[in-house]
């Protein structure tokens, strides 16, 4: 035991040093997380927790990264180190959860490494947007859940976690409301089938206590950004009858598929598994009880944490992001590592010959693939990254002075750069012209592309794939703004 101890503890290790890796900007480049840093981790907490004009503020996350920046306002600092320290937790957290639930080291190791390492879970280890948090509280939640459906003497413990993960979980994402929906609702079918009525009755208390903490928690947000952007924005509003029940099949292929490690072909592993999951259940009853009884406690869970999030989009009408699911690719990987135990244990010994380097070829050619994807998606984003990283050395190297900047992505990429590596200097940068304003800067996108299309009658001082910096000399700035209204060179295509 003390072996399997020190290599739980070396695979972690080494888990998170390959996260570390991963989790540098230049490895892992990252789009939606630069948002985050520049409208919320780099301003007031005040602007974390009320300012939401787009889907984009994941608030406890954000709130964690405000906090990181404040102690270094370095990008890495501030927006990957807390997802990777919260990923560590939670695979820690996963590995113990399955141990106490009786399931074999094998079974606790295989599923927790296959779910860290698939391409989606790597993604977000390094991309700063909070996912990982909601997979932490979302272990909280589950193995809680577990824990009163089986009977435990830490029944106020569980309670209580449940109650914490919950409110947490909705100020992380509000899409936890998902992992919260399979949680009450199998807990509830529990206390049906007991006819426990009074567990029934503090279950529907604990619903109404989570609803309310986390609805005040969202009270500056609901207050100064308004109900409608939260409640009425396009990730919830939902899809037309007839749009929505056609393109389900197809979305529940892709979605299973691409948490289980490929969009197109991973559906025919998910239903491979399935399959031996319920061929096997038939035979569980029959087993020695250090086989059965992680079955008895974790698949019936497992299958309905899977499946109910479904009924819920079913019942809005909506298709959740994959990486609003990513949480439930580690049920799958849980069965799988049940089947992979089983079939270990109960496989004649002829076949242990072949049978184990045959599934370690498989582990190895599957984890290859999912580095190689993530590796080969990354380098378009990368080559962007690169190309905005050059305009903002260029500028750098230059006077600070006025620089207009229409382009969000030019002024978000550059702003980060500035707060990130030159804290505290001062920097104006404009959006939109003003008024008797003289700029000597102007970004605009190359080839007329983007919503600001300036025009010049002189060449871009810089220009790469993504940036075009011109200069404007003072003479031409200024009888360009001193009539009060936008410069002639002002262009906007919508």
């Amino acid at each position: 035991m003390k072996n399997l101890s020190w290599a739980a503890a070396l695979l972690l290790l080494a888990l998170t040093a390959f996260r570390f890796v991963v989790s540098q900007p230049a490895v892992t480049p990252g789009y939606d997380d630069v948002p985050s840093y520049e409208m919320f981790a780099s301003k007031s907490l005040l602007a974390v927790s009320a300012y939401y004009p787009v889907p984009n503020n994941h608030v406890l996350s954000n709130s964690i990264s405000w906090v990181f920046y404040h102690l270094n306002p370095g990008f890495w600092f501030t927006m990957r180190l807390p997802v990777v320290l919260a990923a560590t937790v939670a695979t820690m957290l996963l590995f113990v959860g399955l141990l106490w639930a009786r399931a074999s080291f094998r079974v606790a190791w295989l599923s927790t490494l296959l779910f860290s390492l698939a391409q989606l879970s790597l993604y977000h280890v390094a991309v700063g947007r909070g996912y990982w948090l909601l997979t932490l509280l979302m272990v909280v939640t589950f193995f809680g859940t577990v824990a009163l459906a089986n009977g435990t003497r830490q029944s106020r413990a569980a309670w209580t976690g449940l109650a914490i993960s919950g409110v947490l979980g909705l100020y992380t994402v509000p899409t936890f409301a998902l992992v919260l929906g399979s949680a009450f609702s199998w807990l509830g079918m529990v206390c049906l089938r007991r006819r426990d009525w009074p567990a029934f009755a503090w279950l529907a208390v604990l619903g109404t206590m989570v609803a309310a903490g986390s609805l005040l928690l969202y009270t500056p947000l609901l207050f100064v950004s308004g109900p409608a952007i939260f409640f009425g924005n396009g990730f919830v509003a939902p899809h037309p009858f007839g749009l929505f029940w056609r393109g389900l099949p197809a979305y529940l292929w892709e979605t299973e598929g691409f948490l289980a490690g490929q969009a197109k072909v991973g559906g025919l592993l998910v239903l491979g598994v399935l399959s031996m999951i319920i061929l096997l259940w038939r035979q569980a009853a029959q087993w020695p009880a250090a086989l059965r009884l992680p079955w008895q406690r974790l698949v019936p869970a497992a299958l309905w944490f899977m499946g109910f999030p479904y009924v819920m989009m079913a019942a809005q009408r909506v298709f959740a992001p994959g990486r609003a699911v990513l949480y439930k690719a580690f049920f799958f990987f849980l069965l799988l590592a049940l089947v992979v135990d089983w079939l270990l244990q109960a496989a004649p010994k002829a076949w242990q010959r072949w049978l184990r380097p045959a599934l370690g070829l498989v582990a190895v050619l599957w984890l290859g693939y999912e580095v190689s994807s993530l590796w080969r998606d990354n380098q378009r984003p990368r080559r962007r990254n690169e190309a905005l990283y050059q305009a903002f050395q260029w500028l750098d190297q230059h006077p600070k002075v006025l620089t207009l900047m229409p382009e969000s992505t030019h002024s978000l990429f550059v702003r980060m750069y500035l707060h990130s590596e030159r804290p505290g200097q001062r920097w104006p940068i404009d959006h939109i012209p003003q008024p008797g304003i003289s700029y000597t800067y102007v970004l605009a996108f190359p080839d007329l592309h983007g919503w600001f299309q300036p025009r010049f009658t002189f060449p871009p001082v810089f220009r790469n794939e993504l940036v075009e910096i011109y200069q404007l000399n003072p003479a031409v700035a200024d009888s360009a703004s001193s009539t009060g209204k936008f410069p002639s060179y002002w262009h906007l295509v919508e």
